[in-house]
């Protein structure tokens, strides 16, 4: 088997034995000679939780993928030929899609056991978001093989296309005053966006960092309770030995006062016959 086929379905599979089963993987790859295998499947870590999720849509739903990759072609194709009218369009088609392949996921996610929880969903979209965005991530969704959630900081579109669209809303010339006034409004827009989209990336960087350490120690956790499981099988090993030696022991003693008895019972008869 190949190593794609198997990594796919690692990161598809229930993440609580993601690695009894990598480790297993890697065990029967080295057992068959293929030592790059298993080391490319050691390297392997275990999925977040919106990582999985991601995984099982491309994995479970394709076809609800491949409209979103489509989608981002249609976005980019229209960015780079301003078709100012298309891009509004496109920008509603993106937001519904977004938001139906998050709840996709969601539901997959819930019907293998793991509700995703609302920080789980935004870490979905946000990667949902970058593989309509950029195609390497695209590519890296569709291969149903992530570790964690993708990031994409933009917005979906570009500063020309945003200033194709506005020309396209500004065909109906306003009056010169009410035009300054919609450019003052959008200038303090823009800046209001670009507070809190700095205030998100800080709050997201964060909270990436944070699911990346409680993953690392569920896979601590997970690593110490198979050494558990290993120490408690020798120590049952050992115990099982000690009773076998006390057994052992308490036949030799038994045998020893055998022999004891029986030869004071001959050196009983033997003084007995020597008077």
């Amino acid at each position: 088997m190949e190593f794609d086929q198997i990594a796919r379905e690692l990161c598809t599979a229930d993440p609580a034995g993601f690695i009894p089963a990598r480790d297993r993987e890697a065990a029967a790859a080295e057992q068959g000679g293929d030592r790059d295998l298993a080391a490319a499947l050691k390297k392997l870590r275990k999925p977040t939780t919106a990582a999985w999720a991601v995984n099982l849509l491309a994995a479970r739903d394709p076809r609800a993928l491949d409209t979103l990759l489509d989608l981002g072609e249609r976005l980019r194709s229209a960015q780079r030929e301003l078709r100012g009218d298309d891009l509004r369009s496109l920008a509603g088609e993106r937001t519904r899609t977004l938001r139906d392949l998050t709840a996709r996921a969601a539901a997959l996610a819930e019907e293998h056991g793991h509700p995703l929880t609302e920080t789980t969903r935004q870490q979905v979209e946000q990667t949902l978001t970058a593989a309509l965005s950029d195609p390497e991530a695209a590519r890296q969704v569709r291969s149903a093989t992530l570790a964690k959630p993708l990031e994409y900081s933009g917005f979906g579109l570009d500063e020309l296309a945003a200033a194709a669209i506005r020309r396209t809303a500004e065909k109906a010339e306003p009056p010169a005053k009410k035009l300054a006034e919609l450019r003052e409004e959008l200038r303090r827009s823009d800046a209001q966006l670009s507070e809190a989209a700095d205030a998100l990336e800080a709050a997201e960087r964060e909270e990436r960092e944070a699911e990346e350490r409680c993953e690392e120690l569920r896979d601590e956790i997970d690593a110490l309770r198979e050494q558990l499981a290993q120490r408690r099988d020798e120590l049952e090993h050992a115990e099982g030995e000690q009773r076998e030696l006390r057994r052992s022991a308490k036949a030799a003693r038994q045998r020893r006062e055998r022999a004891q008895r029986d030869r004071d019972a001959i050196a009983e008869r033997l003084r007995s016959a020597e008077r």
